[in-house]
């Protein structure tokens, strides 16, 4: 099961955050007019409240302030564009309140060079103040604010991994204790628990291991256990370790599972996605290089949904000048011929950071015959 957070408050948690861990509100905009609320920022500051902002859609993870405040102010572009659309879950809450959060899932389009198009920011904004008036965020109007986000087209709804993902992720920044499926989640991932157990967990714990897997002894346990799961609840952490940090014990873990199924003479594709997906945001970067490298050199990398994950999760490790003409040249390859070449190669190009690397690889004079043909084709010069 997972604890849904609505698309608005209230949503409470058991509020133990002190007042050192919440962001502050600058002073200087605390006497902002209404005129004057033209994005998302000063809108919540003007309600007095507190927020933090998350990514839902390449991976759910936390924006820094500063990210977040530049994009919606459309001085620089979206970090973690997906299908051209900035994916945000924002929690927020009253500092007269503190013991109710509300939470939103908005997506903005973005324009050709990935920046907030702000005629879709302002639409919102127009339609809430238009409801709201002055009295906005206060917490007399918590049914306003649900009933004018209903029938927004800039709402969505996540799917239920990520909003599980959503929910470890808040509580572990807002320092509150995890769902009360987090307890049988650790003793099975950390061996203390029959492994035919796994039915019985419930999404949100596993969630919730995998954002505390530095609590206590969870990552040490995890590395033994992690060899013995069963495929299902291999999967499922997988998923969720996406979202989170591994360190290296666990990577080195991942990498020999992947080794295995590469060695193999029929590969599972959806375990060497699983282990690509669970290391992506690894700080391990060396490791994950290694493990990237290695799909890269097998055949299983023409297929479109291994070269997709690494595409959508592992996109920095791309800057490598190698690993870049190795994964383009398996992209030319891919099993979904010309149009999985172009829908990710597109994809790539969109990431801030990514196009000079992509198109200095495009470039290099060694370059394959099919690589040549394929951005040929993307250019209408096939």
């Amino acid at each position: 099961m997972v604890r849904v957070l609505k698309l608005s408050g209230p949503v409470t948690f058991p509020m133990t955050t002190s007042k050192s861990t919440q962001n502050t509100v600058p002073d200087s905009t605390q006497a902002v007019g209404i005129e004057q609320l033209n994005t998302l920022h000063r809108f919540l500051c003007q309600g007095d409240a507190q927020y933090r902002v998350f990514d839902m859609g390449r991976r759910v993870q936390k924006l820094a302030m500063e990210e977040f405040v530049a994009f919606d102010n459309c001085a620089r572009p979206y970090p973690y564009p997906f299908k051209r659309q900035a994916q945000l879950g924002i929690i927020f809450w009253h500092r007269q309140a503190i013991d109710k959060q509300y939470v939103w899932f908005l997506q903005f389009p973005l324009d050709e060079q990935g920046l907030l198009v702000p005629d879709a920011r302002d639409a919102f904004l127009v339609k809430l103040l238009e409801r709201l008036g002055e009295a906005m965020l206060a917490a007399a109007n918590s049914d306003k604010i649900q009933t004018v986000l209903r029938d927004s087209p800039f709402i969505f709804e996540p799917r239920q991994d990520r909003m599980a993902a959503f929910n470890a992720h808040a509580t572990y920044s807002l320092k509150l204790p995890p769902s009360t499926y987090y307890a049988d989640a650790y003793r099975y991932f950390t061996g203390e628990s029959s492994l035919d157990k796994w039915p019985t967990l419930g999404v949100q714990g596993i969630a919730d291991f995998s954002m505390r897997i530095d609590h206590h002894d969870a990552a040490q346990g995890l590395i033994k256990t992690l060899p013995k799961l069963p495929q299902q609840p291999f999967q499922n952490l997988c998923m969720f370790l996406e979202n989170a940090s591994p360190a290296a014990g666990i990577v080195e873990v991942l990498a020999q599972q992947l080794d295995n199924q590469l060695q193999a003479d029929e590969p599972d594709i959806a375990s060497i996605i699983a282990c690509l997906r669970a290391a992506s945001n690894s700080p391990a970067r060396g490791l994950v290089e290694q493990m990237v490298a290695q799909v890269l050199q097998h055949q299983c990398s023409r297929e479109i949904e291994v070269l997709a994950v690494i595409c959508g999760r592992m996109w920095l490790l791309l800057t490598n000048p190698s690993l870049c003409e190795l994964y383009l040249q398996r992209l030319a390859e891919n099993d979904a011929g010309q149009a999985g070449f172009n829908n990710l190669l597109a994809d790539l190009l969109f990431i801030p950071g990514m196009r000079r690397p992509i198109m200095q690889a495009i470039g290099h004079p060694n370059r394959s015959e099919a690589l040549a043909k394929a951005v040929g084709e993307l250019f209408g010069r096939g």
